[in-house]
């Protein structure tokens, strides 16, 4: 049965708009829930200034890999008292960070990303904010300490949610991007902010968007309950980047997976990638994915196995390097690469196997090569995904044997022996009906 999510924009006229736009009717924007694919964008990647245009301008390319939801990392000014110049150490949550360019070049970006089927959502830091945000100035009673320090992170200032003054404000600006367009966000150290406050939240957002996206930066179960629809799955990066690190290890993924879900309520999901702004900035992805072809295969891997995927701004094109993402390191977007068309045919494939991706998973994997279908409404899919940097012949599954096969990847009818043989980081897509 195909799930949807009701993707009806709703435009509400406040002193904060610059204009009504008329809504857009839901036949218009009905979006599957289960072809949902989510872009983390570090605005710093695409340039030193103008950041929203030149994120508009790719947004055709971001069509051809499937993504609907463009998350924004912070927009907003950052602190410069105490700062160490983190994107998280936010100085007013009203404001956007100028070297972004200015609020009509936001507004019409979201205008853009609408107009092509995409929602936006926010990276929201709600636990702390800067040392020079106005509400520290005039209310620093409205913080948990005198000292105000954070224990994690000295550069920003932990709001009281013990004081419904703090829970009444916070709400007011977040309802405030609700109110110019933007679709849901990205709760930042979310357990760090009690569920009250975020159920409470929620519940208030969504009788301005019914369907609002919320996704908590923390993988405790309980945030489902607040009201959040995706959590995130730690365990199962870490899974994934040892699997690929050592080259061997599918078993303990599969495991890892399992668990996850076993927390995940029906209706539910996790977010699922193979790295993320964090991740890429404490290591550098080669660390464990050893080249381009390998990072596509934990890809196919991950995005196959369970979940809503994520792709993290530099990955499509194949950047294996660490990132700061404190920093402003502008790449090349523009590129017309080869990886880049890896990436569009293996999101194309996602989307292409809807059916397919919600049946039972089979395991057949070895501890090199993960092998598993999965089949609904007559519809069954092999993928195979070889996690070794050397060559294999894997068996084909008895179901699959002497049957003709698509391969969703080239697009080709292929026959079916009894084995396949899969090159370093190889993986294959396999429908029948």
């Amino acid at each position: 049965m195909k799930r949807y999510f009701p993707f009806i924009f709703v435009t509400i006229c406040t002193v904060h708009l610059v204009a009504c736009k008329p809504a857009h009717s839901p036949e218009e924007n009905l979006i599957a829930a289960d072809t949902i694919v989510v872009y983390e964008c570090n605005e710093r990647l695409f340039a030193n200034n103008n950041c929203f245009q030149a994120i508009q301008n790719y947004l055709p390319t971001l069509q051809e890999l499937e993504v609907n939801v463009l998350w924004l990392m912070p927009i907003h000014p950052r602190g410069t008292v105490k700062s160490v110049g983190s994107p998280y150490c936010v100085r007013d949550y009203l404001l956007i960070d100028s070297k972004f360019g200015t609020m009509e070049d936001f507004d019409a970006l979201v205008a853009d990303a609408h107009s092509r089927g995409m929602r936006v959502m926010l990276d929201w830091v709600a636990n702390h904010t800067a040392w020079d945000h106005p509400w520290y100035k005039t209310h620093p009673e409205w913080y948990t300490t005198p000292e105000g320090e954070e224990k994690n992170w000295n550069d920003v200032v932990p709001l009281d949610y013990g004081q419904q003054v703090v829970c009444d404000t916070m709400l007011s600006v977040m309802k405030y991007w609700v109110n110019r367009g933007v679709d849901g966000f990205r709760c930042d150290y979310a357990h760090g902010v009690p569920t009250d406050f975020w159920q409470m939240a929620i519940d208030n957002l969504r009788t301005i968007k019914p369907d609002l996206i919320m996704l908590a930066e923390t993988s405790k179960a309980a945030y489902y309950r607040a009201g959040f629809d995706w959590l995130y799955s730690w365990d199962y990066l870490s899974a994934i980047q040892n699997l690929f690190k050592e080259g061997k290890g599918v078993s303990s993924l599969m495991r890892v997976n399992k668990n996850e879900y076993k927390s995940t309520p029906e209706g539910k999901e996790r977010l699922r990638y193979i790295t993320t702004h964090d991740a890429s900035s404490e290591n550098a992805p080669k660390t464990f994915y050893k080249s381009a072809d390998a990072a596509l295969a934990a890809a196919c891997l991950t995005y196959f196995l369970a979940g809503v995927p994520m792709i993290y701004s530099s990955q499509e094109l194949g950047y294996l390097e660490k990132i700061n993402f404190f920093d402003f390191k502008k790449l090349s977007f523009d590129s017309d690469s080869e990886i880049l068309h890896h990436w569009e045919a293996l999101m194309h494939a996602w989307k292409d196997c809807v059916y397919e991706r919600y049946g039972e998973v089979v395991d057949y994997s070895t501890d090199e090569v993960a092998i598993f279908t999965r089949s609904q409404e007559g519809h069954s899919l092999l993928v195979a995904v070889n996690v070794t940097n050397q060559a294999v012949t894997i068996n084909v599954p008895d179901e699959f044997i002497g049957k003709q096969v698509k391969d969703k990847l080239h697009g080709e009818l292929i026959q079916l022996n009894n084995t396949i043989d899969l090159p370093g980081y190889g993986y294959m897509l396999l429908t029948k009906n």
